[in-house]
């Protein structure tokens, strides 16, 4: 056994010297395009990608579901539309095996590095919506879409910026990167205009066309033109260069290993009142996520939105949501990371009232894009803070995407939802799940904000470097 465990020593050794030479080799190489502007267009046109892959599915569903399942007069209030959706939504629980996993996936980027996961993660949402595209049944749709939610997720642009960023426009600078990528949902609908046509249900794919060659060429760019992040290099190489006694000698002073992986990043989330705390807001606030997914449904069950009416919602809806995302990171870098997100949820709270309500009394296509872009800019305001920023800056750098992707496991209550509700859509029905949306959402966001403000620490002005010295 100790002639075994020398060999593997001896191997192990060998490979970290190669990988050594390699991480030095890439911190001293020049990169090929200067500038830190240049690198936040990269990662700006990154999130452009992962957001229109993450809001096209959703913006195209009901019609797609007209298309695959050759729903008469396209009726989106009928028996066999509630049907399709159950069928789908049951379809799509198998499909959920892949967000269990995706954790396990991410921490690879705390072994490897955040350049080679920002390509293969973009790259990843391209294939996704390529085969969403061309799928001649909703299984294989539901294949394509699982594929791009697999990597949508990732948000590797996310960390990267985090820990290229100076520290005091960290969040700014998300914000600005996040808002651009927001403002570019409206494509969307801009592509719903020029390519769709309700006469013939088919042409939903061709809405798919050009983010699939966005994300696709951008992946390849990413990968050709931007470097390793500096807090990733110096971290990686000081480990690498520590001899295995010295790693003995900090782990047994700090009472826990510093090779990173997920049993390090569970230790620490469980030490940490902090993260623990996160966790369990995180718990919640998913829960109430599930129930704001139903915006076309309940448009169409409303009976008062043309197909032009859809087309304007879908324009000036990712306007307003981009203009609250650009602007969130000011807020959050002035009021810091706990006021801005209890001041976000109550936005959303409000939009989501007015949007349920006014569907159904048919206040007109703009109101009702505005009232849902604030929800929208509130919720995942929020959501940013609860899942990337508050984790990212509570976590060390060792483990950071690795802390990301574990406690992003508390997603899991989400699904559970989206599970029940798409498997009794058909009996709550289009017309109801407007009302049955709000009493659900409304009471898990204020319970939500309540426990952030309570029980969260501020992480605004944290070095990044310094996580974890304080030996929390």
């Amino acid at each position: 056994m100790k002639q075994e465990s020398a060999a593997k020593a001896a191997k192990r050794h060998e490979k970290e010297k190669r990988e050594l030479q390699r991480l030095e080799k890439a911190s001293l190489r020049p990169a090929i395009v200067h500038g830190f502007w240049f690198l936040m267009v990269v990662l700006t046109i990154i999130y452009i990608a992962d957001e229109i892959s993450s809001n096209v599915n959703g913006v195209m569903r009901p019609y797609m579901i007209f298309d695959l399942f050759h729903i008469p007069n396209q009726d989106a209030s009928s028996e066999a539309y509630g049907s399709a959706v159950s069928v789908m939504a049951i379809a799509t629980i198998p499909t959920y095996l892949t967000t269990a996993i995706n954790p396990l996936y991410r921490t690879l980027a705390d072994r490897f590095g955040r350049k080679i996961f920002l390509f293969i993660n973009t790259l990843g949402m391209g294939i996704g919506l390529l085969i969403a595209m061309a799928a001649p049944n909703a299984y294989v749709f539901i294949v394509g879409s699982c594929i791009t939610a697999f990597f949508t997720p990732n948000d590797m642009q996310v960390i990267y910026l985090m820990e290229t960023a100076p520290i005091k426009h960290r969040a700014k600078l998300c914000s600005i990167t996040k808002g651009i990528g927001l403002l570019s949902v409206s494509l969307i609908g801009v592509f719903r205009t020029m390519f769709y046509d309700p006469a013939q249900p088919s042409t939903w794919r061709m809405v798919y066309l050009i983010p699939v060659l966005t994300a696709v060429i951008i992946a390849f760019v990413a990968l050709i033109f931007t470097k390793e992040t500096p807090v990733f290099l110096e971290r990686r190489i000081s480990y690498l260069k520590k001899t295995d006694e010295q790693r003995a000698q900090e782990a047994a002073m700090e009472g826990a290993k510093q090779s990173g992986g997920i049993g390090e990043a569970v230790r620490y989330i469980i030490h940490s009142r902090q993260l623990r705390m996160v966790a369990i807001v995180l718990f919640i606030f998913s829960m109430g996520i599930a129930m704001s997914g139903y915006v076309g449904e309940i448009l169409l069950a409303g009976g008062h939105m043309t197909d032009q009416d859809m087309n304007t919602f879908y324009i000036v809806e990712p306007i307003v949501y981009a203009i609250f995302a650009f602007f969130s990171g000011f807020f959050t870098d002035a009021m810091g990371r706990k006021n801005s997100g209890v001041l976000f949820g109550l936005l959303a709270i409000a939009g989501m009232c007015v949007f349920v309500f006014g569907a159904k009394s048919g206040i007109g296509a703009v109101p009702l894009a505005i009232a849902n872009g604030l929800m929208f800019g509130g919720l995942w305001s929020l959501s940013d803070l609860l899942f990337l920023v508050l984790p990212g800056e509570s976590a060390p750098t060792h483990i950071r995407a690795t802390v990301m992707a574990v406690i992003s496991y508390m997603y899991f209550s989400n699904l559970v939802v989206t599970m029940l509700v798409g498997i009794f859509y058909s009996h709550i029905g289009s017309a109801r799940i407007g009302i049955f949306q709000l009493c659900f959402f409304v009471p898990i966001m204020l319970f939500s904000i309540i426990f952030l403000k309570l029980k969260v620490k501020e992480t605004k002005d944290t070095d990044l470097s310094k996580v974890g010295e304080d030996g929390e």
